[in-house]
């Protein structure tokens, strides 16, 4: 094909390659010169016209891209009418879709003026929604090229849908005493509407204690009862292979596929097989409704593909969910922190051994008729925090027990000995996308009140785009806590390893930091050692 100007009179059989603004008509660009056009053309008197002129052997856009779309398997999709050299391929019900990536890449390195372009691997798609289209760029292409495709198309599978069918699934919820029920019902909320939106729902649920006796009976309930699909969400993350979930599909005879997957937030999941059911553990993480590694998984299994381990480690390509606070937020997240511009979570993190302390757990302290972790989550129920929450580890039975009648929701992190870092994971694991801003209080800062809390909340409520911004408490130049930290940190934070907490990102964050002075050192004030612990007890009063 050439493009040339040309004497209308002889430009029959090419295509106008530039639109013409006639006084009766607008011929578009791409239209075919036909007699009728050449007559309209010489009564306006219209003496040269651009052309595209096709060469011995070029087939036209349309023609093309038909013959290609027809050399792809049309039984589990349909392909709409060839217009404008483009061909768009689009599923018949809701479907995944996967792709030979290499076959891909020789159609598109084939010529040019041709371009294949598909969704990504694994994508789900609803009825009707486009999966792929394939475009003929310029008005005429080679026949030979053409040809090269359909040769490439005939000897492998491009692409194939998979569509998903309805499973009848189970859900077993573990719990701890002194967990509050309430986290429960919402996990099972968030779970239907998942498999609602796959075009499946619970078969059964329930809430058991979490001990191994009691999962390994309701398991095989489960199995006898006919569940294609077992989701467990135990009362905490598993820890490893030796935790109460895999050890339990173990005891009654099952199998364990995969801990671990590579995909964040999702990393903590467990696939198992019982017979023909297969066996989820579930992530912390799956309690929020904001995509993450469970959901991949889900899709397969109700689109009948089998879950293996290169499978599971294939998802590791585009497996990090999670934004970073160097780059923007994505659009749809940004409009929903603006429609949530007020809500802020608060989180106690009490988590730790205190081994500075010695033998004594300092959070069990008594600090004017209280223990010093349940005067520090009464201040932050105080305060004009939406909710709270404190993580909890090391003796983690003890400190619930003097914080449960509060009403406060208790995270519990098996991985506390890994440090600081290990707690706020397991805080933001809990969140979901109503929060915009996240309070990280520490459970040693026995003088900080709502008070305080408060005048951290309203500096930071007055910021400017603070979802990026880290308000920090300081006082004579020290930075204090409690910290305050825009949604587009939450990532970094969850990132983090070891027991430097979030203060670790400061220094790489200097432009994001809001500082605030205040008048009392309590907001510097820790106790990390007797000494520490005596000096507070001495020279300040006691909270009223």
């Amino acid at each position: 094909m050439k493009i040339e100007l040309l004497d209308p009179n002889k430009s029959g059989g090419s295509i106008l390659a530039q639109t013409y603004n006639l006084s009766v008509k607008t011929l578009s660009k791409g239209t075919h010169v036909s007699e009728d056009i050449v007559e309209l053309l010489n009564k306006e008197n219209v003496k040269t016209i651009l052309c595209a002129v096709p060469h011995k052997g070029d087939i036209h856009e349309d023609s093309a891209a038909e013959t290609i779309s027809k050399a792809i398997d049309a039984s589990q999709l349909y392909a709409e009418e060839a217009s404008t050299g483009r061909v768009n391929f689009r599923t018949p019900a809701l479907s995944i879709v996967r792709y030979n990536r290499e076959l891909i890449k020789k159609i598109n390195l084939i010529d040019e003026s041709i371009a294949f372009s598909i969704v990504e691997h694994n994508q789900l798609l609803a009825k009707n929604d486009l999966i792929a289209t394939l475009k003929i760029i310029p008005f005429f292409i080679s026949k030979i090229y053409v040809e090269r495709v359909v040769s490439l198309i005939s000897k492998s599978e491009i692409f194939k849908i998979y569509r998903l069918g309805e499973k009848k699934v189970d859900l077993i919820q573990t719990y701890y005493d002194w967990q509050k029920r309430s986290i429960f019902k919402a996990t099972s909320n968030v779970t239907s509407s998942r498999l609602n939106a796959l075009g499946c729902s619970l078969q059964k649920e329930t809430l058991i204690a979490h001990d191994h006796k009691s999962l390994c009976s309701e398991i095989k309930s489960s199995i006898n009862s006919g569940a294609q699909v077992l989701l467990i969400s135990g009362a905490s993350a598993i820890t490893d292979r030796s935790d109460h979930i895999p050890k339990a599909i173990l005891s009654v005879g099952g199998e364990i596929i995969q801990y671990g997957l590579a995909v964040d937030p999702g990393n903590l999941l467990l696939i198992g097989q019982i017979g023909s059911t297969t066996v989820i553990g579930m992530p912390g993480c799956a309690r929020s409704p904001k995509l993450n590694g469970f959901d991949w998984v889900l899709q397969l299994l109700m689109a009948n593909i089998p879950i293996n381990k290169e499978e599971l480690a294939d998802m590791g390509a585009g497996g990090l969910l999670m934004e970073i606070a160097s780059r923007p937020l994505p659009r749809a997240l940004a409009k929903s922190a603006k429609k949530r511009e007020k809500k802020i979570m608060g989180i106690i993190l009490a988590a730790g051994n205190s081994t500075r302390m010695g033998k004594d757990n300092k959070l069990l302290r008594n600090v004017g008729g209280a223990s010093l972790v349940r005067n520090t989550a009464v201040e932050m129920l105080k305060s004009d925090l939406d909710s709270c929450s404190i993580v909890l580890g090391y003796q983690s039975d003890k400190v619930a027990a003097v914080i449960k009648d509060l009403g406060i929701n208790l995270i519990l992190n098996p991985l506390w000995e890994e440090g600081q870092a290990s707690s706020l994971k397991a805080a933001l694991n809990t969140l979901d996308t109503s929060y915009s801003d996240l309070l990280v209080m520490l459970g040693d800062l026995p003088g900080v009140t709502s008070k305080h809390i408060n005048k951290i909340i309203e500096e930071h409520l007055l910021t400017n785009n603070r979802k990026s911004k880290i308000t920090i408490p300081s006082f004579n130049g020290k930075k204090g806590n409690p910290v305050i930290w825009g949604r587009s940190f939450f990532p970094d934070l969850s990132n983090l390893k070891g027991d430097m907490g979030g203060r670790a990102l400061f220094s790489q964050h200097p432009a994001a930091i809001n500082l605030l002075d205040m008048e009392d050192p309590a907001v510097v004030t820790d106790t990390d050692t007797p000494e520490d612990f005596e000096n507070f007890l001495n020279n300040n009063s006691l909270r009223s």
